[in-house]
């Protein structure tokens, strides 16, 4: 949970801050150190994502040490504060709150007491896959406020792994209506930091988990494959791994530029060829078969995270 804070003194509206204070707790590594990490060291030109000061409420002594050895200088000048076990205290001299503990743990940590009255007039965004922004609004009674000052502002969204090296794709789920421009504009400029931020529809949340959250994994897997099979060749393996990355980025630039899929596809292969040859394998595995129902089973387990059904496992989706 990031939590980014500022004196009463301040202003949402202006950005123009005497002091800012951010609070990080129980947040998975792969995910909340690298919104930490871009966060603290924003040098952009939004001053909506340029925070003074950043609580990090960790839940376990490793946590700690993880985060004192990565940010050192931080820590020590005083605008890095690592804090265990006292959510409660750093969400009431808060004002925007970044909800980054794994989904299991989501119920747990906003029942915590004081927790929803500590939230109240502040943005809670969820970085949590499977929670949607109706559930977690019941979980810190954000619809009770009779003032809408007093009313706590829930946003969902999504980034995947890609976050570690500046490159994730966020989603950011369309908010609630009458939801304050200031507060998009803060998130907009957190999740810049970490990559490109896109708004979506609530009904296709679920869908972008797996699309836009799983598929690093299957990249990862198709390139393991791929290096396996060069060495298998006689490639040395840091070789292959070379070759496999940048036929992936250069690819990928390509399709980014414009280029159709199928185009691509065609450029890259001649009659009698290497390429056309390896393609036919893949077709005859059945390949686009196999990644398209990888990609629907995701979307379906995605789907089951958040049907509330206690007795379905999320990944027993599948008939025997």
């Amino acid at each position: 949970m990031l939590i980014e804070a500022r004196s009463q003194h301040n202003t949402l509206d202006t950005y123009e801050f005497f002091e800012k204070r951010s609070f990080l707790t129980d947040l998975p590594g792969n995910l909340g150190t690298p919104i930490l990490k871009s966060l603290i060291s924003a040098s952009g030109e939004s001053q909506a994502a340029k925070f003074d000061k950043y609580i990090a409420c960790i839940h376990s002594e490793r946590s700690e040490k993880r985060l004192s050895d990565l940010f050192p200088e931080h820590k020590k000048s005083g605008k890095l504060v690592i804090s265990r076990g006292d959510n409660v205290s750093a969400a009431q001299k808060s004002d925007i709150i970044i909800l980054g503990v794994d989904p299991p743990d989501v119920e747990a940590t906003l029942k915590q007491d004081g927790l929803s009255q500590a939230l109240k007039g502040k943005l809670l965004i969820s970085v949590a896959a499977g929670w949607s922004r109706e559930k977690l609004e019941k979980l810190v009674s954000a619809g009770d406020a009779s003032k809408e000052e007093e009313r706590t502002w829930v946003l969902r969204t999504l980034p995947n792994v890609a976050a570690q090296v500046s490159q994730s794709l966020t989603a950011i789920e369309d908010p609630a209506p009458g939801f304050p421009s200031k507060y998009m504009e803060i998130a907009d400029a957190i999740f810049s930091q970490v990559g490109k931020a896109v708004h979506i529809a609530p009904r296709l949340m679920n869908a972008t988990t797996a699309v836009g959250g799983s598929t690093p994994a299957f990249w990862a897997v198709i390139c393991d494959a791929f290096i396996d099979a060069a060495v298998a060749v006689g490639l040395p393996r840091h070789i292959a791994q070379a070759q496999i990355y940048q036929s992936m980025r250069g690819t990928a630039e390509m399709l980014q530029s414009g280029i159709h899929p199928g185009i691509l596809k065609d450029q890259g292969t001649s009659p009698e060829g290497c390429t056309i040859g390896g393609i036919m394998v893949m077709e005859e595995a059945g390949v686009r078969g196999a990644l398209g129902k990888a990609l629907r089973e995701s979307v379906t387990i995605a789907r089951a995270m958040g049907s509330g059904k206690e007795d379905l496992h999320v990944n027993d989706t599948r008939q025997s």
